[in-house]
């Protein structure tokens, strides 16, 4: 018996508007890559997997607008499937939904781990995500 992928709505219920969405993921590539000083010591595994997770729900979400999309939210799903299969099970085991990565169900719907993921990530301790604050004033 396999557990269902979570529905888009559910998947992404808790998710931040995609502009604050993009702005948190831009922040957080830019510290863990070139321009994180020398004296922190290099990305953990950790850091890695959260930028490839917000990256593949943030493409999922924006692929679900555009279509012509689709095959970019297909590649970072992948990449992230890829990913938590290589961290494998026990304690260096990324993954965090009910169904891991190497499941027969994740073969013709790897957008569907995606949203497992992310869904479990959003709303479950301790991985809330550190946002930017929302803007003053009307948007633009």
């Amino acid at each position: 018996m396999t557990t269902p992928a979570p529905d888009v709505q559910h998947a992404y219920a808790e998710a931040p508007p995609i502009a604050r969405e993009t702005v948190a993921l831009l922040r957080l590539c830019r510290e863990l890559g070139d321009e994180r000083p020398s004296y922190y010591p290099p990305a953990s595994v950790n850091e890695i997997r959260e930028v490839l997770l917000r990256e593949a729900a943030l493409i999922d979400r924006l692929a679900l607008a555009d279509p012509e999309s689709n095959g970019d939210a297909l590649k970072a799903a992948l990449e992230l499937k890829e990913f938590d299969t290589r961290q494998g099970l026990g304690p260096g085991a990324t993954f965090e939904g009910v169904v891991p990565p190497y499941a027969d169900q994740w073969a013709d719907d790897p957008r569907g781990y995606v949203r497992q993921e992310y869904e479990h990530w959003l709303t479950v301790p301790p991985w809330k995500p550190a946002l930017p604050p929302a803007p003053e004033g009307p948007a633009a």
